[in-house]
């Protein structure tokens, strides 16, 4: 895999990787915003949290485990109960970071946005070279990479004055809130949806090239990836499952032939893989806490129509694209659109966690989309439809605004929620020493 990569990336020519560059740095540059801006204008009492319209419960749990890990721990606990309970949760990511935190003197809120800075910069490349497998020419690569790094739907038209969690589930558009289903807000959220989203990526890729001639050492050593990956990212085991068994079924009714050394493959990479999940199930029985815990963890899927308007123009490409996709000879693509089949069903599996099951179905979506804008055009190419320059120059300029609609606004929304510097996005500094008081006369709680 790794010679792939750098063959890959030594084909690409200096201009288009400079587009690349700029581009990843555009992007980045526009998640950085909100809380640049709120670290930067603090108000002189005040302490910026980091909390958004966008999961701000989920970064406080992760900040606490960074705290944790930066005070010498190497297993974490529920900080947000005050049950007894024993440190038994393991989580690598936080563990790391938490240790350059230590390391570096800097505070737990630094270090998360840095790592997710880095990861972002990281998955955004290497997304690059994942599409210039399937894309020869350079144009659609580039449009691909925009559309995947800024593209949304068609949420920012379901917006009223009613912000309750029920409005959320039965009429907001999922661009908007459900960070796991976008790229932008994946790399907006946090470094653990980033990099559950670049492990995806090289897992599944790894699959399309490397699984048939690969032998079973390097088999296993996928296992183990898809065991990090578990202890990361739990819920990932069910799409990594999913579309491989639904990829590899494709694949054999597609030859009419059993493979039985990739079964057999397969088998071993499942097998490592699942030690993820024995972990979890284990640490659900020896710790009641965690079990309560996970059982307040309840994240559906909202309604099917709020899934469609929050990929807005990027389904309708999509479905242009699809029977394209299932049907190339392009093994990339025929991958992508097995994944994006199973991808509808895991969201509606009858699971209590099933939005997160929306983790990373985006880019098959999304890289699937740019196929049915190809499609749509040649057609209107060969039917002589749109002829008229300056027609088809608004109608595009109408489509990317469209298409970056729910971005933009998202971004003005969390700006403005810093800009109006209320509780809980600030907290009185008094706050933030107390808490640093019982840090540091509560160590051994």
């Amino acid at each position: 895999m790794i010679k792939l990569l750098r063959q890959t990336y030594y084909q690409l020519k200096r201009p288009e990787k400079r587009f690349v560059y700029l581009t990843i740095g555009l992007i980045l540059l526009l998640t950085c915003l909100p809380p640049l801006t709120g670290l930067v204008s603090a108000p002189a009492r005040y302490s910026y949290t980091n909390v958004g319209f966008l999961a701000g419960a989920d970064k406080m749990v992760y900040l606490s485990q960074i705290e944790e890990a930066s005070q010498g721990r190497l297993l974490f606990k529920n900080l947000y109960t005050a049950e007894p309970q024993a440190a038994q949760i393991f989580s690598p990511l936080w563990l790391a970071m938490g240790w350059l935190s230590l390391a570096a003197s800097l505070s737990p809120l630094i270090i998360f946005h840095l790592f997710r800075v880095i990861l972002g910069f990281i998955f955004l490349w290497l997304l690059y070279l994942f599409l210039a497998r399937i894309f020869s020419k350079i144009i659609w690569r580039k449009t691909a990479l925009l559309v995947l790094g800024l593209g949304s739907g068609l949420g920012v038209f379901t917006i009223s004055g009613n912000w309750s969690a029920d409005y959320l589930y039965e009429h907001l558009g999922t661009d908007l809130w459900v960070s796991e289903g976008n790229t932008f807000l994946t790399l907006y959220h946090s470094p653990l949806f980033i990099l559950s989203q670049i492990l995806l990526l090289l897992i599944f890729w790894w699959l399309i090239e490397r699984l048939p001639k690969a032998r079973l050492a390097e088999a296993a050593g996928l296992g183990w990836l898809i065991l990090f990956l578990g202890i990361i990212h739990p819920y990932d085991l069910f799409t990594v499952l999913g579309v491989t068994v639904g990829w590899f079924a494709a694949k054999c009714l597609r030859a009419k032939k059993f493979f039985k050394k990739i079964f057999f493959k397969l088998a071993i990479i499942g097998l490592i893989g699942s030690l993820s999940a024995v972990y979890f199930y284990w640490l659900k029985l020896a710790n009641p806490v965690f079990a309560g815990w996970l059982s307040q963890n309840v994240t559906l899927s909202p309604k099917l129509a709020n899934y469609l308007i929050g990929y807005g123009l990027i389904f309708v490409f999509y479905l242009l694209g699809l029977y394209r996709a299932l049907k190339s000879k392009n093994k990339y693509l025929f991958f992508l659109g097995v994944w994006s089949v199973v991808g509808w069903f895991l969201l509606f599996m009858p699971l209590q966690f099933q939005r997160r099951l929306a983790n990373g179905l985006h880019l098959p979506l999304a890289i699937i989309a740019v196929v049915g804008l190809v499609v749509a055009l040649n057609y209107f190419r060969k039917k002589k439809i749109f002829t008229n320059h300056f027609l088809r120059s608004i109608t595009a300029q109408g489509l990317a605004l469209l298409l970056v609609s729910s971005t933009l606004f998202f971004i003005g929304t969390e700006l403005v929620l810093v800009a109006w510097r209320r509780y809980p996005i600030y907290i009185p500094k008094s706050y933030a020493l107390a808490f640093d008081w019982l840090k540091a006369n509560l160590t051994n709680q």
